[in-house]
């Protein structure tokens, strides 16, 4: 029995010196449905082996994400469309006679967003990792501009009111739990049945990552008094942030 178990743990072993495990990973923690997600993984070891089957008189150069920047990684644009936990990974697969193997992550998906005049505050989490997610809508106004030659352009969906101002979190509570990575997007949002020339929204998404100190206490209340630009009549529930 003793031998037999010895013979396992060896060729256990074995199978996983003959391995590489990569990772997945994604920029957007807990996306809502039908919304752009980008889906990467690691695969500098393809670009190590063609570089030495090329040879050192060819060079091989990096190649060219989606986003146009520099990137050895494989990248590419996800759309779930399904609500609640999604799984994706593990993947296998060889290359030059070796395994590769990825993990798995379970990524939280959110409902579609409703196209109306509404603020919403969460937090969300993918891989261990915290943040406070941010999303407003606001209804635009029709709003066209003439250039310089008598020219008239018309936004099409139009623009948010004039002064208007997304509502933001202020500097006290980024230093009280110590937030880092602001990541912001904002577009103009119509309903799939519009007609030309409707108004639509203008749609905001800010994102903070959470960041322990080794001096945060259990939790910390995330209220009204900790953002700017609220919408008037606005009420925040409070919002528990631990650890």
């Amino acid at each position: 029995m003793k031998k037999f178990t010895f013979l396992i743990f060896i060729i256990y072993n074995l199978n996983a010196f003959c391995q590489s495990n990569l990772k997945i990973e994604i920029d957007n923690p807990e996306p809502r449905v039908g919304e752009s997600v980008m889906f990467s993984i690691n695969i500098d070891f393809l670009k190590n082996n063609i570089q030495e089957e090329l040879g050192s008189e060819i060079e091989l150069t990096r190649s060219t994400s989606v986003h146009g920047l520099q990137s050895d990684d494989f990248e590419r644009v996800i759309i779930f469309n399904k609500v609640g936990l999604n799984k994706v990974g593990p993947f296998e697969f060889e290359f030059n006679g070796k395994k590769y193997v990825t993990n798995q992550i379970e990524i939280n998906v959110q409902p579609q967003i409703i196209l109306e005049e509404n603020l919403m505050v969460r937090i969300a989490e993918l891989n261990g990792q915290k943040y406070i997610i941010i999303e407003q809508l606001v209804k635009n106004i029709a709003k066209t501009k003439r250039n310089e030659f008598g020219e008239m352009t018309t936004y099409l969906g139009g623009l948010a009111p004039d002064n208007f101002e997304f509502a933001k979190l202020n500097e006290e509570v980024k230093r009280n739990i110590e937030l880092d990575d602001l990541n912001t997007s904002s577009e103009t949002l119509t309903p799939k049945d519009s007609k030309y020339g409707e108004i639509g929204f203008s749609y905001s998404k800010m994102r903070y990552r959470i960041n322990f100190s080794k001096d945060f206490k259990d939790e910390y209340m995330l209220t009204e008094k900790d953002f700017l630009n609220l919408p008037k009549n606005y009420k925040l529930k409070p919002i528990s942030i631990k650890k």
